[in-house]
């Protein structure tokens, strides 16, 4: 009975949605799903001056997060960020409302979750979405509409053809700590 009892309990204290789509989890266990990696970089690769910390993996009081830190810069650029790429090119996010993220940063940041589909064909192309964080861990939702677009061909995303999701620090000489613990999709 007992063993019964610690079953649900632990059952109960990580809920999940066996129709969401987990596409990297650090704060239970070190996992990225298949055909989905990490890279980071700066505002640098178009000649501004923002300054990346390698990403890592930290370990923090809610558990291990990988890290987004460094230095924004806004003249001459403005953004570091850390991107999930599909490795396959595209992915059919139509079956998905939007996009599940448990983050965390102080106060006083300026954060966004950026969108690349087909339809961003210049390297400053996306659809992009604010992320209001408190300083506490948070689990945050963007539906699809959410997502607005800067330099895009269509007004929507058109997610049948997604290629990224990035975590962005721009538009805020800031010296960012955005702590991801988890990123997927929920329907």
């Amino acid at each position: 009975m007992k063993y019964i009892i610690g079953l649900l309990a632990i059952s109960m204290a990580f809920p999940l949605n066996a129709q969401d789509l987990v596409l990297a989890d650090f704060q239970a266990v070190l996992f990225s799903a298949p055909d989905w990696t990490w890279q980071g970089f700066a505002d640098r690769v178009m000649g501004g001056r923002s300054d990346l910390v390698e990403p890592g993996i930290v370990n923090t009081p809610d558990g291990l997060a990988l890290r987004l830190a460094g230095k924004v810069v806004t003249k001459g650029g403005g953004f570091i960020q850390v991107r999930l790429e599909n490795e396959n090119g595209r992915f059919d996010a139509t079956a998905y409302a939007g996009i599940e993220l448990v983050l965390s940063a102080p106060p006083g940041g300026s954060y966004y979750a950026f969108l690349r589909t087909k339809d961003n064909v210049f390297p400053w192309s996306y659809y992009g979405a604010l992320l209001e964080l408190d300083g506490s861990l948070q689990t945050l939702r963007l539906p699809w509409s959410a997502f607005k677009p800067e330099s895009a061909l269509r007004r929507t995303p058109r997610v049948q053809y997604m290629e990224s999701i990035a975590l962005v620090a721009a538009y805020l000489d800031f010296e960012p700590n955005l702590k991801i613990y988890r990123a997927g999709l929920y329907r």
